[in-house]
């Protein structure tokens, strides 16, 4: 069935290409292949790094990082189907990068898929109380300790008698 569906949607991609061909010509429809390809390639080097920063923002914040990391998903797949030639494949790959249609896409996958994301409270875990500020308060933790020596290194060299 998956390879049914790979090669329906090859041929409308050739079938795609053959029409806008047609409709402003070999140039034109060169020009828009390699000028996609070019915008995926741009995308894809942009959004690494703005995934990650969103992402860290995120944590910094102390919010969900999900949100950033499903924008960084989307942009990557859309960056992708960018650089894949095609006119279809663009006209999905720019409707990926809709915040609206993400988040409608993020929906039904997560309904699909059935996805639930447990989320646990500092005090479920160690059953700490934050304080008024929202920052858990310290534990103290009584211990006794005891300075270990780092092992000696041997000052000769090894025999053939010995394994070092």
């Amino acid at each position: 069935m998956a390879r049914l569906l790979v090669a329906a949607y090859l041929l409308a991609e050739v079938a795609s290409l053959v029409i806008v061909g047609n409709w402003i010509g070999v140039l034109g429809t060169l020009l828009l292949v390699v000028g996609a390809g070019l915008l995926g390639v741009a995308l894809l080097r942009q959004q690494g790094s703005d995934a990650l920063s969103a992402m860290r923002r995120s944590l910094d914040a102390r919010r969900d990082p999900r949100p950033a990391l499903l924008r960084g998903g989307f942009r990557f797949v859309a960056a992708l189907l960018l650089i894949l030639p095609g006119f279809l494949g663009d006209l999905v790959a720019l409707a990926l990068l809709v915040p609206a249609v993400q988040r409608l896409v993020g929906r039904t996958l997560a309904a699909r898929t059935g996805a639930r994301v447990a989320t646990m409270r500092a005090t479920e875990i160690y059953g700490v109380r934050p304080t008024s500020s929202g920052v858990p308060r310290d534990r103290v933790v009584e211990a006794e300790w005891e300075e270990v020596p780092p092992p000696k290194r041997p000052t000769h060299r090894p025999s053939g008698w010995t394994r070092h």
